[in-house]
């Protein structure tokens, strides 16, 4: 079945492969990605839920087209981030009206990225609590609140800032990692986070104080 990895598979020998024009290895590297590669193109206010599987699909065939000439510079999954981007970002600049993020979008997917969302959001504000297993009604419902304000805060950065947020602390990238999906130096990453939590933590004080009676 196509996006079945094999214990015997790594991702050079399926890459060797894939440039040899073996669509199931390709399709067996770019499976694995197309829930992270959505969930972050949605989380970056860069598609919205309908739009980011078309523009997967649409990266995927760049990819597919471009990838004899990918040489291993990153790895195979920054370099599919990198051309999802790039295309979700031709595309708003080819639309005179902005895309905005549905507030209802997932953050993550299910059980992905605890550790990083635990780092943002304590480093963000130490007193949000982290999702507990069977939270209680009000629990959930603030913990849901929460992650509503997040969202609108992560929107109201520039999408250079809130993609290296996005990538670094919910898509578990490395900062070399995060530096070439965005074609930046690591050290431009490095500021952009800091002053990316700086601005959140704030964004975050002024929406709570929005919503006190």
């Amino acid at each position: 079945m196509f996006g079945r990895r094999s214990s015997t598979d790594t991702e050079a020998s399926l890459l060797a492969r894939a440039q040899k024009g073996d669509f199931e290895a390709f399709a067996t590297l770019c499976e694995p990605l197309r829930a992270p590669v959505c969930v972050y193109l949605v989380q970056s206010n860069l598609a919205t839920e309908d739009n980011a599987e078309d523009i997967f699909c649409d990266a995927l065939l760049r990819a597919r087209t471009a990838l004899r000439s990918f040489r291993g510079g990153s790895s195979f999954r920054t370099w599919l981030f990198t051309i999802a981007r790039n295309r979700a970002l031709d595309l708003k600049r080819a639309n005179a009206a902005h895309t905005f993020t549905s507030l209802d979008a997932p953050l993550s997917t299910d059980g992905e990225n605890g550790r990083a969302r635990e780092l943002l959001r304590s480093e963000v504000d130490p007193t949000i609590p982290m999702p507990g297993e069977s939270p209680a009604p009000d629990e959930a419902l603030a913990r849901t609140q929460t992650a509503r304000l997040v969202r609108e805060a992560l929107e109201q950065l520039p999408e250079a800032t809130r993609s290296a947020l996005v990538l670094v602390y919910f898509h578990d990238f490395s900062y070399a990692e995060a530096a070439q999906a965005l074609s930046v130096p690591i050290g431009t990453i490095m500021s952009r986070l800091h002053n990316g939590r700086k601005k959140l933590a704030a964004l975050l004080a002024d929406l709570r104080e929005d919503l006190l009676p």
